[in-house]
């Protein structure tokens, strides 16, 4: 989301139009009009040491709003090589807010969507959890509050996940992909339990968690002696996330499964990077989707040591290796 000035966006200058000398030609002789070429008898206009007839310059020099097309005798806008009265520039020239519809004048905020808003909104107006857009009735008609801590914006309602039957199919559909590149020894089916709460899953990790994080994979067993039994996974993931937001925390989580599942000991400054991997190949599938163009441009921007920078450098490893030869190395890092 880009937040600029106004005058960072258009190339405006506000001048006042010069002074102009009404002068009776009676006591002059020879003075020609600078527009027409004939001589001058009576009253004339000079601008800028030029003289003119006062219909000369009224009809072919004075300068006109190029919007309304009627003089300008006050201030005015230059836009692009063009005049306008200060009125017809800011009701008509102006870009609109997409919120309240009145001319942008001040800082403003142009989304990955292109919407356009006054800055001000944001500090009156949440953005949504999944896509990020400003939640109001001009641009996502509303949306709603889960707990007063979360906002999702209604674009993103229709899709969301929260039905036990959908959760179990994009389970089903993640498992076939991760096993066709080579990601296996992932058990066919995972507890995922849906909550509301963010406070809920830092209480369930035992952690406060970094900012952003939507989801959390909990690990218990048991062991006789060094053999461990009685493995089990609970997967934990915000209510509510659209659809493609919710696949992708999901493929961050199995990812931790698959570390887990198979004793790969990563630097715990990787493994955070490497699960991330899982959500650039659910973003990458998606590319023309405009979420996932903004997900996966702030994962690549985010600088979080271990979510940020553990994820470029594992990114940077899969491009070299591939996926067959990444894992097949993963103790390595």
């Amino acid at each position: 989301m880009n937040k600029k000035k106004l005058f960072d966006k258009r190339c405006i200058v506000i001048v006042f139009i010069l002074q102009l000398v009404l002068i009776n030609a009676s006591n002059y002789r020879d003075l020609k009009c600078q527009f027409c070429a004939n001589s001058i008898k009576g009253r004339y206009i000079i601008q800028e040491k030029k003289v003119y007839h006062e219909n000369c310059y009224r009809d072919h020099v004075q300068l006109r709003c190029d919007y309304c097309d009627d003089i300008i005798n006050d201030s005015y806008n230059i836009d692009r090589e063009k005049k306008f009265h200060k009125s017809c520039y800011r009701e008509n020239i102006l870009d609109k807010c997409d919120v309240c519809f009145q001319p942008i004048d001040s800082e403003y905020v142009k989304d990955h969507y292109n919407n356009l808003y006054h800055n001000s909104h944001r500090s009156s107006m949440p953005l949504c959890e999944s896509c990020n857009r400003l939640i109001c009735k001009a641009i996502t008609n509303g949306g709603y509050s889960i707990n007063s801590q979360r906002n999702i914006c209604n674009i993103c309602w229709q899709f969301v996940v929260n039905k036990t039957l959908v959760i179990d199919q994009i389970y089903d559909e993640l498992h076939r992909e991760f096993v066709n590149i080579g990601i296996e020894n992932i058990p066919k089916s995972i507890p995922i339990i849906l909550i509301d709460d963010k406070e809920e899953l830092n209480r369930i990790a035992g952690v406060r968690l970094s900012d952003g994080i939507q989801g959390y994979t909990k690990y218990d067993y048991q062991t006789i002696g060094k053999k461990i039994i009685n493995e089990r996974f609970n997967i934990y993931i915000l209510s509510n996330l659209h659809e493609l937001n919710f696949r992708a925390v999901l493929a961050h989580e199995l990812l931790h499964v698959y570390l887990f599942n198979n004793n790969i000991q990563m630097r715990d400054s990787l493994i955070e990077g490497f699960c991330n991997l899982g959500s650039e190949y659910i973003y990458n599938a998606n590319k023309n989707n405009k979420m996932s163009q903004l997900k996966l441009k702030s994962m690549f921007k985010n600088n979080h040591p271990e979510y940020g920078e553990g994820f470029r450098i594992m990114n940077a490893e899969l491009k070299k290796k591939g996926w067959k030869n990444l894992l097949n190395n993963l103790e390595k890092y």
